[in-house]
C-alpha cells in the first residue's frame, strides 16, 4: 500500500538528492568520527541541513548505513510503484519528453535483481534522473522515520497544522524606540563581547553593514546557560564566499555571538574534521558534471552551499568545537554550545522539531541636512506557519520605516501558502504571485492586501514604499516564489545572487520497501509567465559577498539594497517638497511598476 503526503507547496528535498548522499557516503566510508557522518547525511534534504536535530549523527547514520547494506525488500514491487506514480502524477503528460516505458524496460530487470537496499535506491534514482528535473529523489525510510527532517515533513503533511513549541521571545529594541518581539534572546554588545548587531559587523567597534550607520544596540536578558529542549542552533549563518565556507551573519545574543565568532571568519574544521575534506566529494562530483545547469549540478551546488553550516547543527545542549580563520588568518578555536531557538520550534507528527528563527532590526543612513533614512531589515530561516506571527509583528513594528528589506538568503523554502500571506503586507491591490500548474488543474497564488495588524488594529499595507528582497544560491522553493512573484509584479527589487532554481511543487509517497519517493506534481510560473525551475530568480542587481568586505562590515547585498532605498526615498521627499505644478529632475531608482502614491504612506 502506498502512503501519500500531498504537497501543500514547494518541496525543498530535491535540493540535495539522495544520490549525492550516496556519493559522499562512499567517499567518506572510512571516516570514523561524527562530523563526516553528519555531513554525509546532509545531502538527503535541504531542510535537514537547517534542522536542529542531530542530522546524520551517529544513531541516524548507523541506521541509514544498516538499511543500505540490508537485503533489498520487495525490489520489483517498489520499482513498479515508483515508476507508476511518476507516470500518473507528473505534471507533464510527456514526462519532459522522456520515453518512460523504455526507461522501465531498461531498468526494471536490474531493480528486480537488486541485492541490497543501496543498490535498489541507486537504480531508482537513476530512473528519476532521466527526467532531468529537480524534486525527484528517493529518501531513505530510516531517515524519514528517525532524525532527518525532509521537505515532506515541512511542506506535505496533509491537513496537519504546525504547532510551535512554547518559548520565551524577548523584545529586541531597535533604533529610535521601535521594537518587536521576534528576535533572539540577546545581550548587549558589551555583555557578549562581539560588537554591534548588524549582520556584516566584525567587532565591537565595527561599522554597520550599511556605510555610515551605527548599528542599533540590542537589549534583552542575558543567557545563563543553553536551553536543552529540542533542536539547537548556533545563531550563525555559514555561506560559501569566494569558494570557502564563511560566516555571513551572526545573530546577537545566541551561542555563536557569545562565543566570539565574527562575520567574515572562515570555517576550517568542526570537532577535528576538516571542512575542506568534508566538502571535497561534493566539489569533485560538481567538477565531473558536464552540464553545469543540470538538476544534479544544481543539487550539488546547493549541497556545497549548505555544507559548512550543517556541521554546526545538533541537539540543544550539544557542543561543537570549531576552528575558524580570523581576519589576520590566525586560527581561533571556539566552543559552541547549541541552544533552543528563542522562538521555539515546530514539529509534524513523530518527526523532529525544526527551529524557528526570525530576526528584525532597523538601520539608519544619514542624509545631509535632512532626517536619516530608516530601513527595516527582516530575516527568517524557513517558511513555516510557526514563524508567521513573528514575521507579521516585525512588519507591524517597521511600518514607519522608509523602506523594508526582506533577507531570504539561506532560506530553502517551506509552505508555499505563506508566500501569499506575507506578500499581502506589501500590496495595495490583490495580485497573483504566479500559478502552480498541475496535469489537470491550475492553482493561482493570489495575495490579498493585509489591512489588519497582528493586534487587530486597522493598518494600511506597506505598499507605497521601497521593498527589497535579498537572495542567494541557498534561496529556494517558496523563497523563489515570493521573490520572483513580487519582482515580476514590479513591487520588489531583488538583490544578491541567483537563487537555487528549484521551485517544483512536490508530493511524497511511501514505497513498498519503506523508502519515500519525492516527485514533482506541478510546475510554477510567475504572473508574467517566468518559469523559475532551472532558472532561479535573477537579481535586479547582482551583489555577491566578499570576505574582505564582510570583515570590514560591508554586506554587499544589504548595502546595495540600502543605497537603492536611500535614492528612492530622497527622490520621493524631493517630489513632495516641490511646489504644486512643478516637476522634479531628481532621479529615482524605484521599480517601473512601483506605485508612486506620494502622500499615501502608512503612518
Amino acid at each position: 500500500m502506498l502512503r501519500r503526503h500531498r504537497a501543500h507547496s514547494f518541496s525543498i528535498a530535491g535540493l540535495l538528492g539522495a544520490a549525492i548522499a550516496a556519493a559522499m557516503s562512499k567517499a567518506m566510508s572510512k571516516a570514523r568520527n561524527a562530523a563526516p557522518r553528519r555531513l554525509a547525511s546532509l545531502t538527503l534534504a535541504a531542510a535537514a541541513l537547517l534542522a536542529g536535530a542531530t542530522v546524520g549523527g551517529c544513531t541516524t547514520t548507523a541506521k541509514t548505513n544498516d538499511t543500505a547494506r540490508a537485503p533489498a525488500v520487495r525490489p520489483a514491487e517498489t520499482f513498479d510503484a515508483a515508476w507508476t506514480m511518476v507516470r500518473d502524477e507528473h505534471y507533464d503528460q510527456t514526462l519532459n519528453g522522456v520515453d518512460w516505458n523504455a526507461v522501465r524496460d531498461e531498468l526494471r530487470p536490474r531493480a528486480a535483481n537488486a541485492r541490497t537496499t543501496a543498490e535498489l535506491r541507486e537504480i531508482l534514482n537513476e530512473m528519476l534522473a532521466r527526467l532531468g528535473q529537480s524534486h525527484f529523489t528517493i529518501i531513505p525510510g530510516a531517515d524519514v522515520k528517525t532524525e532527518v527532517m525532509t521537505a515532506v515533513t515541512l511542506e506535505a503533511m496533509s491537513d496537519e497544522v504546525a504547532t510551535p513549541t512554547i518559548a520565551t521571545t524577548p523584545t529586541i529594541a531597535t533604533t529610535q524606540g521601535a521594537s518587536t518581539d521576534v528576535g533572539a534572546s540577546a545581550q548587549t554588545p558589551a555583555e557578549s563581547g562581539v560588537g554591534a548587531t548588524n549582520a556584516g559587523e566584525s567587532g565591537a567597534d565595527a561599522p554597520s553593514d550599511v556605510p555610515g550607520i551605527d548599528g542599533p544596540k540590542v537589549d534583552g536578558p542575558s543567557v545563563d546557560g543553553p536551553n536543552v529542549d529540542g533542536p539547537g542552533i548556533a545563531g550563525i549563518d555559514i555561506a560559501i564566499v569566494e569558494g570557502e565556507p564563511t560566516v555571513l551573519r551572526v545573530t546577537p545574543g545566541l551561542p555563536g555571538a557569545r562565543a566570539g565568532i565574527l562575520v567574515g571568519w572562515r570555517l576550517i574544521s568542526v570537532d577535528g574534521f576538516s571542512v575542506a575534506d568534508a566538502l571535497r566529494p561534493i566539489r569533485n562530483e560538481l567538477a565531473s558534471e558536464k552540464n553545469i545547469d543540470s538538476p544534479r549540478a544544481r543539487q550539488l551546488r546547493a549541497a556545497l552551499a549548505f555544507g559548512g553550516g550543517e556541521l554546526l547543527t545538533g541537539e540543544a545542549g550539544s557542543r561543537r568545537i570549531g576552528i575558524f580563520a580570523d581576519a589576520s588568518g590566525a586560527e581561533q578555536r571556539v566552543e559552541i554550545v547549541l541552544e533552543t531557538a528563542p522562538l521555539g520550534s515546530t514539529k509534524f507528527g513523530n518527526l523532529p522539531a525544526f527551529p524557528i528563527e526570525v530576526e528584525s532590526r532597523v538601520v539608519e543612513i544619514p542624509v545631509d541636512g535632512a532626517k536619516p533614512i530608516r530601513i527595516g531589515v527582516i530575516s527568517f530561516n524557513i517558511w513555516m506557519t510557526a514563524a508567521s506571527e513573528a514575521i507579521d509583528r516585525a512588519v507591524d513594528a517597521l511600518r514607519s520605516c522608509d523602506g523594508i528589506v526582506l533577507d531570504l538568503r539561506g532560506n530553502p523554502g517551506g509552505m508555499g501558502a505563506m508566500s501569499m500571506g506575507i506578500a499581502g503586507h506589501f500590496l495595495r491591490e490583490p495580485a497573483s504571485l504566479g500559478s502552480m500548474i498541475g496535469r489537470s488543474n491550475t492553482l493561482e497564488f493570489y495575495a490579498t492586501p493585509r489591512k489588519v495588524s497582528v493586534d487587530g488594529k486597522r493598518v494600511r499595507p506597506y505598499a507605497t514604499k521601497p521593498l527589497a528582497v535579498l537572495i542567494d544560491g541557498r534561496s529556494a522553493s517558496t523563497s523563489e516564489v515570493f521573490a520572483g512573484g513580487l519582482q515580476d509584479l514590479g513591487r520588489a527589487r531583488v538583490f544578491g545572487e541567483t537563487s537555487a532554481g528549484m521551485a517544483l511543487p512536490a508530493q511524497a509517497t511511501t514505497l513498498p520497501n519503506g523508502d519515500v519517493l519525492l516527485h514533482a506534481v506541478a510546475d510554477f510560473v510567475t504572473s508574467k509567465g517566468t518559469r523559475l525551475e532551472g532558472r532561479g530568480v535573477l537579481p535586479d542587481e547582482t551583489a555577491a559577498p566578499t570576505r574582505d568586505a564582510l570583515l570590514h562590515g560591508n554586506d554587499a547585498a544589504l548595502t546595495a539594497a540600502s543605497q537603492w532605498i536611500k535614492t528612492s526615498t530622497v527622490a520621493t521627499r524631493a517630489a513632495k517638497a516641490m511646489p504644486v505644478g512643478t516637476t522634479s529632475s531628481m532621479p529615482t531608482a524605484m521599480p517601473t511598476a512601483m506605485p508612486p502614491a506620494i502622500g499615501a504612506e502608512p503612518k
